[in-house]
């Protein structure tokens, strides 16, 4: 037999924070559909991490009875940023330890530290070249994020026991089977044209009857496909990234931070004439160290294509492989998530009912 389920006390409160302190009554606390852009993209990230190395930990360690998975798999970012973190300052602190090869150490560690930054980079760009296809050809961006707003289990009884609402950065096709079909529909910018658009490029025709039916079996293979081809090729690229950051050239942009300008104060040097001249040779160096940094980018990937001078053999064209085989996969990958959903919208659209008129089922 299913019981009623009561709280002991009545008194508990469910509401929402208000978002200006000065004004308590302007108040709007629910989950939406961001703009997939650089600047939410970036929001999300920090906000997510910032989350995962102070809030998530706490209240796991605590047995907080509202840490969920969501924040168990976010915590997944501690040891891979702690780890690299700890891996560049091991290969940095060795010249310590070696002082006659001390210089060897010191670059070593350098590009071991350059190394981490590209291979986070090549994953970044990896998203971007599977996703943003894939996104343009059939509709579907599987990295659409939203703020999600939800409310806690109460923790205290009594009047204390009001209930704020909690935030988190999710992306509305995080679940294959579950996607945010609620927040589509309500959402101005989107709704049922939304399907529309997306069954229209994936050759389902105009003005169907029920297109949010129709088009979500062949999301769901959209996501599947897509989160896929992105893990393979984020890997790949990633590890262009590494390669990037190995070759020799990379010594030049490291000299060229080395021998940044530098403020020495001259005798009774006024304040203003202080701050600008620090303000003077930060814009100096800022250009020259970008100027140095696309210079030996250049020259790496050219290195990195042709091989460095000297090599034979399978190292002297290794690189090159490498590049043409995550191209390769790359755009596979992508023709793959592509081809799959025309081909479901095809074999779809030849059914002998027009979906375009009314029918009656018997």
């Amino acid at each position: 037999m299913v019981k009623e389920v009561r709280f002991a006390n009545n008194s508990i409160v469910f509401g929402n924070k208000p978002k200006n302190k000065a004004n308590p009554e302007i108040q709007e606390e629910e989950s939406k559909i961001l703009p997939n852009t650089v600047g939410t993209r970036i929001n999300q990230k920090y906000d997510k991490t910032l989350s995962s190395f102070t809030e998530y930990p706490v209240k796991g360690l605590k047995g907080d009875v509202n840490s969920d998975f969501y924040e168990f798999l976010s915590m997944g970012i501690v040891p891979y940023l702690a780890g690299s973190a700890m891996f560049m300052a091991l290969f940095n602190f060795t010249k310590h330890l070696a002082p006659k090869s001390k210089v060897f150490a010191s670059d070593i560690g350098k590009k071991m530290g350059l190394g981490v930054v590209m291979y986070g980079l090549g994953k970044t760009l990896a998203n971007d070249l599977v996703t943003r296809p894939v996104a343009i050809a059939t509709g579907v961006d599987i990295e659409l994020p939203y703020r999600n707003v939800y409310y806690p289990l109460p923790t205290k009884p009594g009047a204390d026991a009001e209930i704020f609402p909690q935030h988190q950065q999710r992306k509305v096709y995080d679940s294959r089977e579950f996607f945010r079909k609620d927040l589509i529909a309500k959402d101005p910018n989107y709704g049922v044209a939304y399907y529309d658009k997306i069954a229209k490029k994936l050759g389902l025709g105009d003005n169907l009857n029920d297109s949010v039916t129709e088009t979500t079996p062949i999301i769901q293979s959209i996501i599947s496909t897509t989160k896929t081809a992105k893990s393979l090729c984020s890997y790949a690229w990633a590890g262009v990234g590494v390669g990037l950051a190995l070759q020799t050239c990379w010594t030049d942009f490291f000299n060229a931070v080395s021998n940044r300008r530098k403020h020495f104060p001259k005798p009774n040097e006024g304040f203003f004439n202080k701050v600008g001249n620090k303000l003077s040779n930060f814009g100096h160096n800022t250009i020259d160290v970008s100027k140095a940094f696309v210079t030996t980018f250049g020259k790496a990937c050219k290195t990195l294509w042709t091989g460095n001078p000297g090599t034979k053999g399978y190292m002297k064209h290794a690189g090159k492989a490498w590049l043409l085989f995550t191209s390769a996969l790359t755009i596979g990958s992508v023709a793959n998530v592509i081809y799959r959903a025309k081909h479901m919208g095809k074999l779809a659209n030849k059914d002998l009912m027009d979906r375009n008129q009314e029918s009656t089922v018997i």
